[in-house]
């Protein structure tokens, strides 16, 4: 999986300096995975399955934490999280495609909460509107998935895990 991290919250919010209107974008895989390893107990849900299908538990709350500090600011604030394990924003079918562009018209700004692939794909539906990545890729990560439950709870065994930087020469 792409391994990204948060910028920090101050960075994001330079540049929001115009911006009226923002729209949350989460993406419910590598991202929501990236969440998990920086910021959950171990053995704690990484994604839960409810009625209505999995919902990424890390990638929810963070999105809910960042439309609420945007809200305090006053900003007008809406947000969507794709649901695992069908809605990478890397890989959007046509159909989540049109849903996005739909849910996104009426705001002046969009941030993502993904890899790079998955915001300069959200780029590419949203032409012509600004978009702001919350998330950068910084490497790769493996680890060794569990479940609870019959997979009503998915986690990673973070003794597993092994991030390999990518590394960049200058």
């Amino acid at each position: 999986m792409i391994y990204s991290e948060l910028r920090s919250d101050t960075d994001l919010f330079n540049e929001l300096e115009e911006a009226k209107r923002v729209f949350l974008v989460g993406c419910p895989l590598c991202a929501n995975m990236s969440l998990y390893i920086q910021k959950a107990a171990e053995g704690s849900a990484m994604v839960t399955l409810t009625p209505t299908g999995y919902k990424a538990v890390f990638m929810i709350d963070e999105v809910s934490r960042l439309a609420h500090l945007l809200a305090g600011k006053g900003l007008d604030v809406d947000s969507w999280v794709g649901k695992p394990p069908a809605v990478g924003l890397c890989v959007l079918d046509e159909r989540v495609r049109k849903k996005l562009s739909s849910k996104c018209q009426d705001f002046d700004t969009v941030i993502t909460l993904c890899c790079d692939a998955g915001t300069k794909s959200v780029e590419g539906i949203l032409t012509g509107k600004r978009v702001i990545a919350a998330m950068n890729a910084r490497g790769l990560a493996t680890g060794v998935s569990k479940s609870k439950m019959k997979i009503a709870k998915l986690y990673i065994d973070k003794k597993t895990v092994d991030i390999m930087r990518f590394t960049f020469d200058t």
